[in-house]
């Protein structure tokens, strides 16, 4: 199979987990707790790390509006800002792992950078209708009841990427098919 041909499929299988994931979640511990452990950023950020930049923000942001689409999570009213939050961070992280293999800077780089744009786009929004006092409480609190979510991707995320990796290349029949 060719690189490129098995980009995509691992492309969907991410895809496919960042609807499945959040669903899987919510369904053992209840659709409140999403925005506290954050099961749609894991698959994004894997696949950025493994993919690159393009099929990172792709699959960032596709995976909430097909989630939004097929579970009706995240809600319509977060669903815009979840787009952007998550197509920085398939993009970030992409794009920083093809300039080193060091996982955790690359990955706290990336998750530093989805949180800042997701608290500009709260800004934009609340200025845009005039709540522009209550932006960067809602960009704080967004911050604070996500740091379970943020502790769990940086104890996941590494071994899980490390294992795709060698899965990867054990699995490559030569130099041209490997995707890293």
């Amino acid at each position: 199979m060719k690189s490129g041909t098995k980009k995509l499929v691992y492309a969907a299988l991410l895809l496919a987990c960042g609807v499945l994931l959040p669903l899987l979640f919510h369904l053992f511990s209840g659709s409140a707790l999403g925005p506290t452990f954050l099961p749609m950023h894991i698959p994004v950020l894997i696949c950025g790390l493994l993919l690159g930049a393009m099929y990172g923000s792709c699959i960032g942001l596709l995976a909430p509006v097909l989630s939004f689409l097929v579970t009706g999570m995240p809600t319509a009213e977060r669903l815009p800002f979840m787009i952007i939050e998550l197509g920085i961070y398939g993009f970030a992280s992409g794009l920083l792992a093809g300039r080193t293999k060091h996982i955790y800077p690359v990955l706290i780089s990336a998750m530093v950078l989805g949180r800042i744009a997701y608290a500009l786009s709260l800004f934009a929004a609340f200025h845009l209708f005039g709540m522009s006092g209550a932006a960067p409480a809602a960009a704080w609190t967004a911050v604070v009841k996500g740091l379970p979510g943020i502790i769990i991707q940086l104890v996941l995320i590494p071994p899980v990427v490390y294992a795709l990796r060698r899965f990867i290349l054990e699995n490559s029949n030569n130099e041209s098919d490997r995707i890293t």
